[in-house]
């Protein structure tokens, strides 16, 4: 494990930890440094006001991302406790990772928190429902002919179809890769370096080892972790670093990732039912009545490993008023409390595989009782939850907003490079001659923070970097082809869009179209 610990990260760290002689303690220092910087940071706030579950809700009981990702934070730290345990007990491990995680679990456990923390940080408002609408927007003709107009081609399928593959990120988008664009390029202040987390914790972080341009979709057999793209191409250059950093093989899963991507099975499928019961949208009998009769059927599965079923069966029928926690809460600790030690004792049992990166299955898989178990609840919200009229209205109008938002934006897709760069000098003469009002309008809308990084990833410098100037970023945006600086503007947009609370969403939205303006 220890070759995956690093302290190292893209910028160098001008903080003491960095300095600090024993490598376990300069290791712990420089998570809670990663910590630190991740939980001050806006991104992180804003998840507050992005929906769960629920979109718009006003009950502050029902979760948003921002209290089921500390929610899943807890988890991934019991995880570890319960792992660091079992390894220093485990016979077949050797002494030397046996110190290693005895020294490192604290460390360990707040890299595993980390990445619980920020593994919802990309998410667009609405959720799911946002990520749609940005896939649909992207392959929608409107885009297409922002790029004709842009490169001034001529309205021939042909001609077109050679720079589609621009529109790659976008039309593959995901909450994932946003996430690790956030961490590492639109947080912090210099535009370039994000938050600059330690290397460890990059991938760490990363659930899904491929981008748009790897083309694993395309790839057979498909390979692991290829689900989903796990960052963009706009990042391809810091994730290698990471990996070479660690020396870990590209499109391979550092070992603590595999601990996040279970904490979050553990937790959402559990919250999102008591954020139901909390709305009044689910009744806890019929669902003891639906679970029970699903439990039954695992149970005949499993025979001789399901002793968990019954136990799991007696807390959602107990009427003991002597017990203090209700049937549900006692179901839900005892399903929790269960699926942690059983994913803890997969990751030991097989440990030296997850340290040789063998390992191509999540930590709840397919055909284990574990996995039928989150099925059941999984089951139950696809039927009873996600399709009740209080979650669909709302996913319909945020469709509609995140859409609405994007197809305004269009207009500035469209411009030229130059007519483009007229908005980032707030050149007033040549935005008159062309009647650039509307454009500049939208342009103002779009954050500085992003700007500043759609500007180093221009001019490969920091904008707070001591070479930065204006005749710099003119000469470097002259000299970059209008493809890349497109899929950049592109990215540019997407990034204010995708990282709206679901409430200033709606508001921008209303904006936009005339329906309420302040």
């Amino acid at each position: 494990m220890q070759k995956y610990l690093s302290t190292n990260r893209h910028r160098e760290s001008t903080s003491k930890h960095s300095k600090i002689q024993v490598a376990h303690t300069r290791l712990l220092a420089a998570t809670q440094s990663d910590r630190a910087r991740l939980i001050y940071s806006a991104a992180f706030r804003r998840l507050q006001q992005k929906a769960q579950v629920f979109s718009l809700e006003s009950n502050s009981a029902v979760r948003s991302r921002l209290t089921h990702s500390i929610e899943v934070s807890h988890i991934g730290r019991y995880i570890v406790a319960t792992i660091t345990n079992m390894v220093i007990n485990a016979r077949h491990i050797k002494r030397n990772e046996k110190e290693c995680w005895a020294q490192n679990s604290l460390a360990i456990a707040n890299m595993v928190e980390i990445s619980c923390l920020a593994h919802d940080i990309g998410n667009p408002p609405f959720g799911h429902f946002g990520e749609a609408a940005i896939k649909e927007w992207a392959t929608a003709e409107n885009i297409k002919m922002a790029i004709s107009s842009s490169f001034n081609l001529r309205k021939s399928k042909k001609e077109l179809s050679k720079y589609e593959y621009l529109l790659d990120d976008f039309s593959l988008f995901d909450g994932n890769p946003q996430g690790f664009r956030i961490l590492t390029k639109l947080q912090g202040e210099d535009g370039l370096n994000g938050l600059n987390l330690t290397y460890s914790q990059l991938a760490a972080f990363l659930k899904y080892t491929y981008s748009p341009s790897e083309k694993a979709k395309d790839m057979e057999p498909k390979p692991p972790f290829s689900k989903k793209i796990g960052y963009f191409d706009s990042e391809k250059e810091i994730i290698y670093s990471t990996w070479n950093d660690l020396g870990i093989e590209r499109n391979k899963r550092h070992p603590l990732s595999f601990l996040m991507e279970a904490s979050d099975d553990i937790s959402y499928c559990i919250s999102d039912i008591e954020d139901g019961i909390e709305k009044g949208i689910i009744d806890r009998r019929e669902f003891a009545d639906f679970v029970i009769s699903e439990l039954k059927l695992v149970k005949l599965k499993y025979k001789g490993r399901n002793s968990i079923c019954n136990v799991l069966i007696k807390s959602l029928t107990h009427k003991d008023k002597i017990l203090p926690i209700s049937n549900f809460l006692s179901f839900k600790t005892v399903l929790s409390n269960y699926l942690v030690e059983k994913v803890s004792r997969i990751f030991v049992d097989k440990y030296y595989d997850y340290m040789d990166l063998g390992i191509t299955n999540t930590l709840i898989s397919k055909e284990t009782i574990e996995y039928d178990l989150l099925e059941t609840l999984k089951k139950y919200t696809s039927k009873y939850l996600f399709t009740s009229y209080d979650a669909e209205k709302v996913e319909l109008s945020g469709f509609a907003i995140i859409k609405g938002i994007l197809d305004e934006y269009i207009k500035v897709l469209s411009l030229t490079k130059d007519e483009f760069y007229a908005l980032l000098i707030n050149d007033v003469k040549f935005i008159n001659e062309k009647n650039l009002h509307i454009e500049r309008r939208l342009f103002n809308r779009l954050p500085e923070k992003h700007l500043n990084a759609y500007k180093a990833s221009i001019s490969k410098i920091s904008v707070r970097d001591k070479n930065w100037s204006d005749n710099y970023f003119s000469k470097m945006y002259n000299a970059e082809s209008k493809e890349k600086e497109w899929h950049l503007r592109t990215h540019l947009i997407i990034d204010f869009v995708s990282g709206m609370t679901d409430q200033f969403s709606m508001e921008v939205y209303q904006l936009l179209k005339g329906i309420h303006v302040k």
